[in-house]
């Protein structure tokens, strides 16, 4: 019925963990693809004795490195299963995520895209914070362009709308799932799980300043292409000015912010 995608590049300090994750689902019809994207560590050797252990697994080892897109576009073209669950390695899918999100597919099938709630968490897999989001059709798709409404790692996606609307386009390196939203929405209904069924781990300069310029220009690029194709009102572009201001804002001064607005909230955690 699933079909897992997950694609790795020297990915060993966390990758046992998360493929553990997906192994122990109390959902158990599932091929999990798995591509080793180039890696230079043991994240070959872990994946390989990974699959002597689990039938359900299939390394794909990639002669160079090609990115996460090219990655899963790779893996999207062998999957077999109805629906495509998307995974990363450094990220936790808690156990009955499958299970509750079949169970609501079932009961809705009108629904092709499923997110779900989650957590964010750090390099120890402490709980940062809850990741909350719209949960209706509605809903995501009203405050959409303001914001990606879903959890790249907690998606499910009916295969057959994924061969509607093509998959991830192979120009975005980054923001690729914000952009293969945005077709989907266009044609069917979608939802999120109000469950905290994943962990999303975030970790100290894992994106780099160019990447994350890169980011926000597609971020801005989609949302501007949203509302002049005419799926949004026109107001949609003061959504546009925070990524805007973020994306011209210096590198020093985003750190200063952070920091003081870090140490903000702890203060007010300690007060209240």
């Amino acid at each position: 019925m699933i079909s897992v995608i997950m694609s790795v590049f020297n990915g060993e300090k966390y990758l046992r963990e998360s493929i553990e994750s997906i192994l122990n689902q109390t959902y158990s019809d599932f091929e999990f693809i798995i591509i080793n994207d180039d890696s230079s560590d043991k994240t070959g050797d872990i994946l390989k004795k990974y699959k002597e252990k689990d039938f359900r697994i299939k390394i794909i080892n990639n002669d160079n490195n090609i990115g996460l897109t090219k990655s899963l576009n790779k893996a999207l073209k062998i999957v077999k299963g109805d629906y495509i669950a998307r995974h990363d390695g450094d990220d936790i899918s808690l156990k009955e995520r499958f299970e509750k999100q079949m169970e609501f597919l079932k009961i809705h099938p009108e629904i092709k895209l499923l997110g779900t709630f989650g957590y964010s968490i750090d390099n120890e897999s402490n709980i940062l914070r809850k990741e909350i989001f719209a949960i209706s059709d509605q809903e995501i798709k009203k405050l959409f362009i303001k914001k990606n409404q879903f959890i790249h790692g907690s998606v499910m996606i009916e295969k057959k709308t994924l061969d509607k609307t093509g998959f991830y386009n192979e120009e975005f390196k980054t923001s690729q799932d914000y952009e293969l939203w945005f077709r989907i929405l266009a044609i069917a209904q979608v939802a999120n799980l109000p469950l905290f069924l994943v962990k999303k781990r975030y970790l100290p300069g894992m994106m780099s300043l160019e990447k994350e310029k890169v980011q926000l220009r597609n971020t801005l690029f989609l949302q501007r292409k949203a509302i002049k194709k005419g799926d949004y009102s026109k107001i949609s572009y003061l959504y546009m000015i925070r990524p805007y201001l973020s994306l011209i804002c210096p590198r020093f001064i985003k750190k200063f912010l952070r920091k003081h607005i870090l140490k903000s909230k702890k203060i007010f955690k300690k007060i209240y």
